[in-house]
């Protein structure tokens, strides 16, 4: 069912304590943002699709993003049985610095927020990390098209996708996030690996 636009839909980020340090000032530690200068707050910095992928696609699609989820843990993530592994690979990435911090905030209609199908993806990437065949720069491109294609604006999702992502493409101001946490990573890690969410590879020697 899709959301009304009045209904109340939260966002969460993981961070560190460095970059949410950074969120408090304006721009990122100095460095030129073009629209975000004067912009204190979580500023959309990673591009959606690299430059050089997604032959054909809009400008739009290799801007900064704020990547998010609609729930600090979610369960389309956590045992996906077409990607295993998936949330734990999210979170061995994030648990990389000393600390957690898991950032909440509500969306609204002015924010150019949507959800994405992170499978259109992970499929391409998952084959490769199982040697299921190698990805050619048509396939790629294809499966960025599909990507991008898969945009849906927040309030409009109905809870269709197998691995929702939320993306948004404007910043959230500093006084609307809420810190829900901030944990050890090796505490993060620790629940992870209890919990079954990774599970390491076994190797195949040849």
């Amino acid at each position: 069912m899709k959301s009304k636009i009045t209904d109340k839909i939260l966002g969460y980020h993981y961070t560190n304590p460095k970059a949410y340090h950074s969120m408090q000032t304006n721009g990122i530690d100095g460095v030129i943002t073009l629209n975000f200068d004067n912009f204190a707050g979580l500023i959309p910095r990673k591009r959606f699709i690299k430059l050089g992928y997604g032959n054909g696609l809009p400008d739009e699609a290799h801007d900064g993003i704020i990547e998010g989820l609609l729930e600090p843990e979610p369960k389309s993530w956590l045992k996906n049985p077409e990607f295993p592994n998936f949330f734990g690979r999210l979170m061995g990435n994030i648990c990389r610095k000393e600390k957690v911090i898991l950032l909440s905030f509500e969306l609204k209609p002015k924010d150019r927020a949507y959800v994405v199908e992170r499978a259109h993806v992970e499929r391409r990437l998952y084959k490769e990390s199982k040697c299921q065949g190698k990805s050619t720069k048509e396939t790629r491109n294809e499966s960025f098209k599909k990507y991008w294609e898969s945009r849906v604006p927040v309030f409009e999702y109905d809870g269709s996708y197998s691995a929702p992502q939320l993306a948004i493409w404007s910043g959230i101001e500093f006084d609307r996030l809420k810190v829900e946490w901030i944990k050890s990573s090796s505490k993060v890690w620790t629940r992870v690996l209890r919990n079954g969410w990774y599970i390491p590879q076994k190797i195949k020697i040849k």
